[in-house]
């Protein structure tokens, strides 16, 4: 019974970061260059305010089963090796939260700060405007740098996970 529940534990917390991971790879990389090719500036930043605030809720859940499944892991982790744990484990541990740590904020950036700004500055546009603001198009460029860089330390976490043994 034991072996199922920290299977259900690990795949929780892979299925989580996943979708957690997925979202942000959707929203930025797929379909932001889709909807700014095809429609005006400002449809296309409003429907894309949609789309992360729909995925906001999502994240945040997965989020937070992140930290539940996580810290559970390490309690797993640790009872299985009796709490003695390598040199290079504790090494690539470190490094691995500390890149967990730049995803969260690099996310938090993009999610709360610069993407609320972005939907309070867009909300009160016509759709039918072909022509952006400057203080948008920054907006704009920086919610775009920190969803990238959130994709980026995500995959530096997928790579240290897996030499996590």
């Amino acid at each position: 019974m034991r072996t199922i529940v920290e299977l259900f534990i690990r795949w929780s917390h892979l299925v989580a970061g996943m979708i957690w991971f997925s979202g942000i790879f959707f929203s930025a990389i797929i379909a932001t260059p889709i909807l700014t090719r095809n429609l005006s500036p400002v449809k296309s930043l409003q429907l894309i305010s949609g789309i992360r605030d729909r995925l906001r809720t999502v994240v945040r859940i997965t989020v937070h089963v992140l930290l539940t499944t996580g810290a559970m892991n390490i309690f797993i982790v640790g009872l299985n090796t009796k709490m003695e744990f390598s040199r290079n484990y504790i090494v690539i541990f470190v490094v691995k939260m500390t890149f967990v740590a730049l995803m969260t904020l690099f996310h938090g950036l993009h999610i709360s700060i610069f993407s609320r700004k972005l939907e309070a500055t867009i909300s009160n546009l016509n759709p039918d405007d072909s022509i952006l603001l400057p203080p948008i198009i920054k907006l704009q460029k920086q919610v775009h740098l920190f969803a990238i860089l959130t994709i980026l330390s995500g995959l530096v976490v997928l790579v240290l996970s897996l030499s996590l043994r």
